[in-house]
């Protein structure tokens, strides 16, 4: 089983103190996943290496720094190229990272939750056979019950 976070770590930036907030806050539940037994792992997208304004180092500082804020430990898969039509197989909407996170852990696309918050995070989810959550709702804190 999996978790698939996507947009926890925006496109090249660094972190700020409102960030603590947000990774505490998304951490608590993606901490709850891993301690019911599911596999977090997160895909993300840096054109900024492409077009030389971060490094590779920068971008996979940055991953490690949000797997520290989340409290969780996850495998980041990101593709390095710029914007403008895919010329790579690992950017969406194109599934090519989903699925060599799926040759790796041997999943089961069905029992796969993919996390998106983008236009095109739907369809991606779809083409892999996982299940989609947008983030708005699968981050939001839960409500407690309420009595009649």
């Amino acid at each position: 089983m999996i978790v698939w976070c996507d947009g926890v770590l925006g496109r090249g930036r660094t972190f700020s103190s409102n960030d603590t907030d947000v990774f505490a806050e998304r951490g608590e539940v993606l901490r709850r996943y891993a301690q019911e037994g599911w596999r977090v792992l997160g895909l993300g997208w840096q054109p900024g290496i492409a077009e030389e304004v971060v490094s590779v180092e920068q971008v996979e500082a940055g991953y490690a720094r949000m797997q520290a804020l989340l409290g969780v430990a996850m495998d980041v898969l990101y593709c390095p190229h710029g914007a403008g039509p895919p010329i790579c197989w690992c950017r969406k909407p194109l599934p090519g990272l989903g699925v060599v996170f799926i040759q790796r852990y041997r999943l089961d696309p069905s029992r796969c939750i993919y996390v998106g918050n983008g236009p095109q995070d739907p369809g991606f989810a779809r083409r892999l056979g996982f299940q989609y959550r947008e983030a708005v709702d699968f981050f939001a804190p839960a409500t407690p019950a309420r009595g009649l």
